[in-house]
């Protein structure tokens, strides 16, 4: 009897050390660090942080690297640093070189491949049930914001066109785990996932949550993460402050920094938006 009881406190012994192991390398994570020693000036840090291409855009220079079996990110860097971070339409000659290493800059492909290598899906999925429902979004980066202060708005909302509250689901974009989630005055229930190649996917103001989702939790792209809300701008628990919406952002990590390095969301969701999962709501 006493060997069998000591032979239970060994073997819980051993999985509580190896819990804890596990535990330690799933919150102490190597994140990837966009380096920023090569990017010129602040002008040019705020240029790529604007993202502006059209989705069209986009499409059409994917499609190109495919039919020319080349390295789709490596040759949007080239082409956004020859624009000067700037496109409307894609109007190059393909026979212009735009794909030499020394013509573009490490530092800016690791922050295009950390924001395109990883996006799935939208992230309102398309109902099984309904199709009439509507939401809606505009380019709102770096609007006025005064709650708290004076700021500016990092991120894009996406609008319920009947203002109800609970009623879309929100699925991840990527696959992931989940970084922070909790409470934010700002950003009410908010979930924030660490992408593979280190992106972070920040959705806010959050009705509640998905069951059973907690930090360090795996996430899978489709996964459904919570429900559109207007929770925020208040100690925890505020709701109804504002209509509505997910606010979407995404963030890099970048070095010696102590803040965020945010991109706008704008163009990666209408690149995205036909990318969709269908879920039961």
């Amino acid at each position: 009897m006493k060997k069998t009881v000591l032979k239970i406190y060994i073997f819980t012994f051993i999985v509580a050390f190896f819990n804890v192991i596990l535990l330690d390398r799933l919150y102490n994570r190597n994140i990837n660090e966009v380096d920023f020693i090569n990017i010129e000036s602040p002008m040019e840090a705020d240029k790529i942080a604007e993202f502006s291409i059209t989705d069209k855009s986009i499409d059409e220079i994917k499609d190109y690297c495919m039919k020319n079996n080349l390295d789709f990110i490596k040759f949007f860097t080239s082409y956004m640093i020859c624009n000067n971070y700037e496109v409307d339409s894609v109007s190059y000659d393909y026979n212009e070189e735009y794909y030499k290493d020394s013509d573009y800059a490490k530092s800016v492909e690791s922050i295009y491949r950390a924001i395109l290598s990883d996006i799935e899906y939208f992230p309102i999925p398309n109902s099984t049930n309904e199709t009439s429902r509507n939401y809606w979004y505009c380019n709102s980066w770096k609007s006025e914001r005064t709650y708290g202060g004076n700021r500016k708005h990092y991120g894009t909302d996406i609008m319920d066109s009947k203002n109800e509250r609970g009623y879309f689901p929100i699925i991840s974009m990527t696959d992931g785990y989940v970084e922070k989630i909790g409470w934010l005055e700002l950003g009410g229930w908010r979930v924030g996932i660490r992408a593979e190649h280190g992106g972070y996917f920040y959705y806010a103001h959050l009705e509640k949550y998905a069951d059973n989702l907690k930090q360090g939790k795996k996430i899978k792209a489709g996964d459904i993460i919570g429900y559109m809300g207007n929770s925020g701008y208040g100690e925890e628990g505020t709701y109804g402050k504002f209509d509505v919406h997910l606010h979407l952002g995404i963030a890099l990590t970048v070095k010696d920094r102590e803040d965020e390095f945010w991109i706008n969301p704008y163009w990666i969701l209408q690149y995205i938006e036909d990318t969709k999962v269908k879920v039961d709501y």
